[in-house]
């Protein structure tokens, strides 16, 4: 996974990269921050989805594909997605 900086040094980068404006954008940067969060999120959802074989579980959820090969049923497990990116990566 990409390191992402601190909320701390992220600011302190956001400054010097806005020549250490005092009336820097808060919304701006709150908004990159973000971003940079949700593209790791997404990134590591992508990489740990379990797609299952037709079985019933809590947090999955039944899916189905048609195509000129036939219909394929299979479940995603919700939780392996829900669960990809953790709240401690967020500092």
């Amino acid at each position: 996974m990409k390191k992402i900086p601190t909320a701390k040094k992220f600011i302190e980068n956001y400054i010097e990269e806005n020549n250490h404006d005092s009336n820097i954008d808060m919304e701006d940067a709150l908004i990159e921050f973000a971003k940079l969060h949700v593209e790791a999120a997404l990134k590591e959802a992508s990489e740990k989805a379990l797609v299952l074989d037709m079985q019933e579980k809590d947090t999955a959820e039944i899916m189905g594909v048609s195509n000129e090969y036939g219909d394929y049923n299979f479940t995603v497990d919700k939780a392996s997605i829900l669960n990809s990116y953790s709240f401690e990566n967020i500092k």
